[in-house]
């Protein structure tokens, strides 16, 4: 859906920035007017979503004539921003009609947050995304990392749409360090409302970020992994599903039935590795999980991170021991690894020219291309069937199984 926006005066802060972030939410052209009065001349004539107003010195003949232009056309959004947030002000724009207030100039992180609650009160409807899963069966591959960039390069590749990325390491996830997040809301906040989860709780509990990402981190705080059962996180990324074109899920690295809820409902599984022996045998095992869990062959990646044409062991080497392709290899660079997470940031914004921030972004790219194929017949079960734990185990064999 193509989406028209008005901003007079440059209420909402540089048009570069402003227009990135219009940009994601289906905005095609934006008009810029260089007042008030050119604004509600606009406003009569045509029919624009979202409106952008400077209220500073509002006069109350304009603020009425803001008033009787939002009664005229009521799907109109209208934000109104100025210096300071004076209590009186807001109140008297309030009362004209206006949607949103922002302290002038808006972060894009604020102006996002806006622009999103404004169209989820309009009711669009949005196309349902693809999930990609990344898991490693060991820890210390660095997979949250790859998480976290992947997601920013979706978010970098397709400024026309919004990506989110979940943390489902339930305990100790590290999404909220990568990104330096102290946000007020969590995973758990989510899962704990159970059945009443909507659209509506969604969206208000994430966190947008550089990038046009919106984050759904866990808690900083321990929580009791019960509460996170494989119903409550496949709803959880159906409803991710709906409203981004692309989600990001950092699974855990042991076997729980959240993530094989998650690995289920996957259109990709990026299986990170490394070029070591304990890290390609831990990979072999991950294969014959997907393996015994019926996946289709086109849904699992071999992604080595961390690589460098001096590591012992070659990569063809490494395809022959999990007799399975590599996907994607990841350069090693420390450094820049290093100074983006003590910064908070991904590895893009942090040096966007540099040979691993390209790599991630041909990735995402890569993964675009081919995205699509079959999640396999166990992508339906969404949870909510018995338990997979078991069915692995041989406790409880399904036909077809394959040993």
């Amino acid at each position: 859906m193509q989406r028209r926006a008005l901003i007079a005066d440059n209420a909402a802060g540089p048009q570069t920035a402003v227009d990135a972030v219009l940009a994601r939410f289906g905005f095609v052209r934006t008009a810029q007017v260089p007042d008030r009065d050119h604004a509600f001349a606009r406003m009569q004539d045509e029919r624009f979503d979202v409106v952008v107003m400077p209220l500073r010195d509002i006069t109350p003949a304009e603020l009425l004539a803001l008033e009787r232009e939002i009664r005229k056309d009521t799907s109109v959004s209208i934000i109104g921003t100025a210096p300071a947030a004076e209590t009186d002000l807001i109140i008297r724009a309030m009362r004209a009609g206006i949607h949103e207030f922002l302290v002038y100039p808006p972060s894009t992180e604020e102006l996002a947050g806006s622009v999103e609650r404004l169209m989820r009160r309009s009711n669009d409807g949005v196309e349902r995304g693809e999930l990609i899963a990344v898991y490693s069966g060991k820890g210390g591959l660095g997979s949250t990392s790859v998480a976290v960039n992947l997601a920013h390069a979706f978010g970098s590749n397709r400024t026309d749409a919004r990506v989110a990325l979940a943390d489902l390491v339930v305990s100790g996830g590290d999404v909220r360090v990568f990104l330096n997040l102290k946000p007020a809301y969590d995973l758990s906040h989510l899962v704990a409302k159970g059945s009443q989860v909507d659209e509506e709780l969604l969206n208000s509990i994430l966190s947008p970020c550089p990038g046009g990402v919106w984050a759904l981190p866990t808690s900083e705080n321990p929580e009791p992994e019960e509460m996170f059962d494989a119903a409550s996180i496949g709803s959880i990324l159906d409803l991710l599903r709906l409203h981004f074109a692309e989600t990001v899920a950092d699974c855990e690295h042991h076997l729980s039935e959240r993530t094989l809820t998650a690995l289920d409902a996957a259109d990709r599984i990026i299986l990170v590795t490394q070029l070591s022996v304990a890290s390609l045998r831990s990979t072999q095992r991950s294969l014959g999980l997907c393996r015994r869990l019926g996946y289709d062959e086109s849904k699992l990646c071999v992604v080595v991170n961390r690589y460098q044409s001096a590591d012992v062991l070659p990569i063809q080497d490494a395809q022959d021991l999990l007799k399975w392709p590599i996907y994607w290899k990841l350069p090693n660079d420390y450094r820049l690894s290093a100074a983006s997470l003590t910064k908070g940031v991904p590895v893009a914004v942090e040096d966007p020219g540099s040979k691993l921030a390209r790599s991630y972004t041909d990735l995402a790219a890569k993964l675009a291309g081919t995205a699509g194929a079959t999640a396999g017949f166990a992508a339906a079960r969404n949870g909510k069937g018995g338990s997979r734990i078991k069915q692995l185990l041989g406790i409880e064999r399904r036909p077809g199984h394959v040993a």
